[in-house]
């Protein structure tokens, strides 16, 4: 997998790693994963939260699953559990 500017050298790249990975855990725990619940578990505004996801939603990462609802429920895409692999096992190096 090529490496993405969004996660590796981007403005806020570590803040669009944090927030796939409490998506990932959100999505195996079958736990509703939102907007707001990613701003509190992340310590950031909805605001600045929604900036990222918007941009990760755009690169095809995450996914809406009901994008009429409220709120917008998100899962990872196999594009974004790819990304968070990759992350996983460049710690495991270190």
């Amino acid at each position: 997998m090529s490496k993405t500017i969004l996660f590796y050298w981007g403005k806020g790249a570590a803040i669009r790693v944090k927030l796939l990975n409490e998506i990932y855990k959100c999505n195996k725990n079958n736990h509703p994963c939102y907007l707001n619940l990613l701003a509190e578990k992340v310590g950031l505004t909805h605001v600045a939260v929604k900036k990222h996801l918007d941009l990760m939603l755009e690169e095809e990462y995450i996914k809406e699953i009901n994008p009429a609802g409220k709120p917008v429920y998100i899962e990872l895409t196999e594009k974004g559990k790819g990304v968070l692999k990759e992350f996983k096992k460049e710690r495991k190096e270190m």
